[in-house]
């Protein structure tokens, strides 16, 4: 991979990071249609198209979007970068009192990251990460389930 490549998927990263504070502060405030708004603009950039493009698309097509043409640990940190804005999604919506859709959320983000498991294993700390992440998720999605 050349170094211009190298360095626009680390200022995507960056940015992507500078929305999610954007998104967790917004949600925190009570802001949750800025947020949902802040969510659809950083996956626009992360997918580099319109939302109309990738939001109606399974997991396992988005993960073939963000991962075409990348390295393993590009795509890994792209598809990462993905479920943390599934995560705040979530998040957003069950400040809205709609559990439902907020599991749809974290189920999303958990195939996703059972999707990006298979890249890169053996990362130095990137498969304690991703266990980690998947623990989390599975464990939101069964306590939604269980309070629906």
């Amino acid at each position: 991979m050349c170094a211009f490549q190298r360095d626009y998927i680390l200022r995507l990263i960056e940015q992507l990071r500078e929305f999610l504070a954007e998104i967790t502060r917004l949600r925190e405030t009570g802001n949750s249609e800025q947020a949902l708004t802040a969510i659809i603009r950083a996956q626009e950039r992360l997918f580099i198209r319109p939302a109309g493009e990738f939001l109606s698309l399974p997991p396992d097509e988005q993960f073939r979007l963000l991962t075409r043409a990348e390295s393993p640990a590009d795509a890994r940190a792209k598809c990462l970068a993905q479920v943390d804005l599934l995560v705040e999604t979530a998040r957003v919506y069950l400040a809205r009192d709609q559990p439902a859709i907020a599991s749809g959320a974290w189920q999303f983000a958990l195939r996703m990251l059972e999707l990006a498991a298979t890249l890169a294993p053996g990362e130095a700390g990137g498969d304690a990460e991703i266990t980690s992440r998947l623990t989390v998720a599975r464990a939101e999605i069964q306590r939604l389930q269980n309070h629906m």
